[in-house]
């Protein structure tokens, strides 16, 4: 018996792997490119002034005039909570963009609850702030979001935290350098610890091969907002005065692991990804994949062996127990023949 209890702790571990993998690749999305097909229709969804660049690859998230929005969301729901107790995961967000260097334009990211109805983004506010539709049309949803930009003063981020009809907007000022060339882009790095319940907002520029820098950071409990719930991430734009468009090149969401203790703290650059980047991440992806499966196969077919090995030594112990021994056999035949 003690054999089929270790089969079936290795078909339990072999069975939780496989729902972890299938938990994480669930949970996490990546868009090196965007590409019109029903795929990205049934993951993306386009509000107001987005759209889908088919000669580029890339959404346009406003338009060429003056007060133009879009919004970007990934429709399926991103599970950020673990285990019995619901403790929360952590994850990384890492997006490319371009948009004039004006003052008024402003880019922003948004964390909603799955059960909201993502259609009320699609109509119109009056704000000129990339938030400004959660504050008319999600008042009393939870929320998490904020939003970037160049002022006259500097760079300068408004963070929105909680139901936007009674949450303050937290105003804050990073120093760095965020313009662009023409035809620039921008890539912005988003983490959140779970253990530390911190969020930082890193930046680099395309070709630059610093640390994402400036960055600025802030403290919320995501176990607190949304108790066990599944919560949908997208990604909001408006340009204010200017007339000139906003696009967005590339997008990805992981949840994150734990690294080891001896690893540095420092989180890991992003680059533009190349096709050998590509193949070899999915491959490992695959390999672990294969591995998973063949784990599963060797205990099942194992489980199966055993059981059949079990079931075949019963049957054989029943036979046994109505054949009658030769030699008895012999000997009630002789006296029997006695008796005539």
């Amino acid at each position: 018996m003690s054999m089929f209890k270790i089969l079936a702790l290795l078909f339990a571990l072999s069975f939780e792997m496989h729902v972890a993998m299938a938990a994480d690749w669930n949970s996490s999305f990546s868009f090196d490119e965007f590409v019109k097909s029903p795929s990205f229709h049934k993951n993306v969804a386009l509000f107001g002034d987005s759209k889908l660049v088919s000669d580029s690859s890339s959404i346009q998230l406003t338009e060429s005039v003056s007060g133009s929005k879009g919004r970007v969301f990934y429709k399926r729901p991103i599970k950020l909570f673990k285990g019995k107790q619901r403790n929360s995961v952590s994850f990384s967000t890492y997006f490319s963009f371009s948009m004039p260097n004006e003052i008024s334009d402003v880019l922003g990211f948004v964390m909603v609850p799955s059960s909201l109805d993502l259609s009320l983004f699609g109509k119109k506010d009056k704000s000129s702030s990339a938030l400004g539709f959660l504050l008319e049309h999600a008042k009393n949803e939870t929320v998490v979001a904020f939003e970037f930009g160049i002022s006259k003063r500097g760079n300068f981020a408004r963070i929105l935290i909680g139901r936007p009809e009674s949450a303050k907007i937290r105003n804050l000022s990073f120093v760095g350098d965020l313009m662009m060339n023409n035809g620039g882009r921008l890539s912005c790095m988003i983490e959140y610890e779970a253990s530390s319940k911190r969020m930082t907002v890193r930046f680099r520029k395309s070709g630059s091969v610093k640390l994402f820098d400036p960055f600025f950071s802030f403290s919320v409990d995501l176990a607190k907002l949304w108790k066990g719930g599944e919560v949908m991430v997208g990604l909001s734009s408006a340009n204010g005065n200017s007339s000139n468009a906003h696009f967005l090149h590339l997008w990805n969401f992981e949840i994150r692991h734990p690294p080891p203790m001896r690893m540095h703290s420092e989180p890991l650059v992003p680059t533009e990804v190349s096709v050998e980047e590509k193949e070899g991440r999915g491959g490992s992806e695959d390999r672990w994949r294969m591995v998973g499966a063949l784990l599963l196969g060797v205990v099942c077919g194992t489980m199966g062996t055993m059981l059949a090995l079990y079931l075949w030594t019963i049957c054989s112990v029943r036979r046994s127990m109505v054949v009658v021994p030769e030699e008895c056999a012999m000997k009630t035949a002789i006296e029997e023949g006695k008796k005539y």
